[in-house]
């Protein structure tokens, strides 16, 4: 066990960005857990296939924060002989860690492409450094407390990790998709005791993966990849296609067609290299990777920082986030935790909702309806106020995952309306709580009322019934101190 030693966050927050050192040169996608995959041919003795593999968690709302650097993945056939997909082992030397995996709780990110024999594999192995995971709980004197709890070398200084392969994994074909999911109530303890000068919290980081083969063919017309962030670096010749970078600086070849949807701007052609996009994008029966949806928020922005709403020191404007991923001013390189808005900036909703028009409410995303809580991207041009806090121009919701507890269920207009019940250990009523003299005017931050229609992806292995506990994905609303959820995905649920 490792005594803890947290850190107390106020205002402001700083994280390094850490480049990967291997480059991602084609991505394909997956869909849900495991539903409707279908059955491999029988894998080619001397034939290759190239193998993309793609991070995920399962998670309550325990943590608000896991960090973790993936260094190395083998696969070993039942025979013993291992080939290697990943092997970074430079990751642990970086200064912080690399992919922070409570934000990828129903989602998914690229962690890398390798060619590789095809085969049946039955076990994998998977490396691990800088672990790092994170709390936010009503301080003792009031406000906000995150405590970080870190290892440089995870599984007390073993690096090690568990990995469950459910069934035997089958390579075979043109492609394959594994989805690497870190279970995350089963990757560490963390235990409190109270002594006679006060309490004390002792620790332990050991990670248990999930390793899963995934559906090409199962997915969205909108695809498995959604939300992506990334920041435009270069132009095909012929105007079609492009590469971009990730905020771990991995890099993406991504083609466009007359399907594309842009969002922001009129084309491919008006976007310049340097510009940042959110994009979804469907993956094709080779591998490659479709731009669906390119949206351009600001395209003079220059750093953008994501993450939720975590605290407010009432300054107008000023607001404190739990930085997931960013896009840092080039010249500073570090994530900034508090973003100032400047007057007249853009309030949007990401493009991934289409339906916003049909919901039963009105769902209002602005500076009068903010609240704590909420997940959202803030784009800034790179200006900076006397204290040093960027000028966000844009500001933009962006979906998150909440676990709960369904307590009631009705329907309207198309919609399957469920009641969810947060535990209360949930970001919600956590900062609602700490939030002091800002009344942030919610009628009960512990419950959010979420609606699924047809274009929600329903992923859950049973039946969502009351009493069910759930893992629900989308934009969530203030309308009028009432929390909704207009819901992208439901999971199943992980206990609380």
């Amino acid at each position: 066990m490792n005594p803890a030693h947290p850190r107390v966050s106020t205002s402001r927050r700083r994280y390094l960005v850490m480049p990967l050192v291997f480059l991602l040169t084609c991505l394909v996608g997956c869909g849900g857990s495991g539903s409707g995959m279908q059955p491999n041919p029988n894998p080619q003795p001397g034939a290759m296939t190239t193998v993309n593999v793609l991070l995920t968690s399962t998670a309550n709302d325990q943590l608000s924060d896991f960090h973790i650097e993936v260094t190395g993945l083998t696969l070993t056939n039942k025979a013993g002989q291992s080939v290697t997909v990943l092997n970074n082992p430079d990751a642990a030397n970086d200064v912080l860690v690399g992919f922070e995996f409570v934000h990828l709780n129903g989602a998914f990110a690229p962690l890398v492409s390798s060619t590789i024999p095809q085969d049946t594999y039955s076990s994998a192995t998977v490396t691990v450094a800088r672990c790092q995971f994170a709390n936010v709980s009503v301080a003792p004197a009031g406000g906000i407390l995150t405590a970080y709890f870190a290892q440089g070398l995870c599984s007390q200084g073993t690096g090690l990790t568990t990995v469950n392969l459910p069934l035997p994994i089958i390579i075979s074909g043109t492609s394959a998709v594994l989805s690497l999911d870190l279970q995350v109530s089963q990757s560490y303890t963390l235990t409190t005791t109270q002594g006679v000068n006060g309490p004390t919290q002792s620790y332990t980081i050991s990670p248990v993966f999930t390793v899963s083969p995934l559906s090409i063919s199962a997915q969205p017309a909108s695809g498995f990849v959604t939300g992506l962030d990334l920041r435009l670096a270069s132009l095909s010749a012929a105007g079609n296609s492009f590469v971009a970078t990730t905020p771990n600086g991995s890099s993406l070849n991504l083609a466009t067609n007359a399907t594309t949807v842009y969002q922001g701007v009129s084309g491919l052609s008006s976007i310049t290299v340097g510009t940042l996009v959110d994009l979804d994008a469907a993956i094709q029966p080779d591998g490659s990777l479709l731009a669906r949806r390119v949206q351009v928020n600001d395209p003079a922005a220059i750093a953008e920082f994501v993450g939720p709403w975590t605290f407010t020191n009432g300054q107008p404007g000023q607001f404190v986030i739990l930085p997931n991923d960013c896009f840092p001013v080039p010249d500073i390189a570090v994530c900034d935790s508090a973003v100032q808005a400047t007057n007249g900036a853009a309030f949007s909703v990401s493009g991934e909702f289409s339906n916003l028009q049909n919901l039963p409410f009105v769902p209002e995303f602005g500076a009068s309806s903010l609240v704590l809580g909420q997940n959202f991207s803030s784009f800034s041009l790179g200006a900076r106020t006397p204290q040093g806090i960027p000028f966000a121009t844009a500001i933009t919701l962006r979906p998150q995952t909440i676990n709960g507890t369904v307590t009631n269920i009705s329907s309207s207009n198309g919609f399957s309306i469920y009641t969810v019940s947060l535990a209360a250990y949930d970001l919600f009523p956590i900062v609602q709580a700490a939030a002091g003299p800002v009344s942030q005017n919610l009628a009960s931050p512990s419950t959010i009322i979420v609606y699924a229609d047809a274009n929600t992806q329903l992923l859950a292995t049973d039946s969502i019934g009351v009493g069910s506990v759930g893992r629900f994905r989308g934009a969530i609303f203030n309308d009028n101190g009432v929390l909704r959820m207009d819901c992208q995905k439901i999971l199943d649920g992980v206990a609380e």
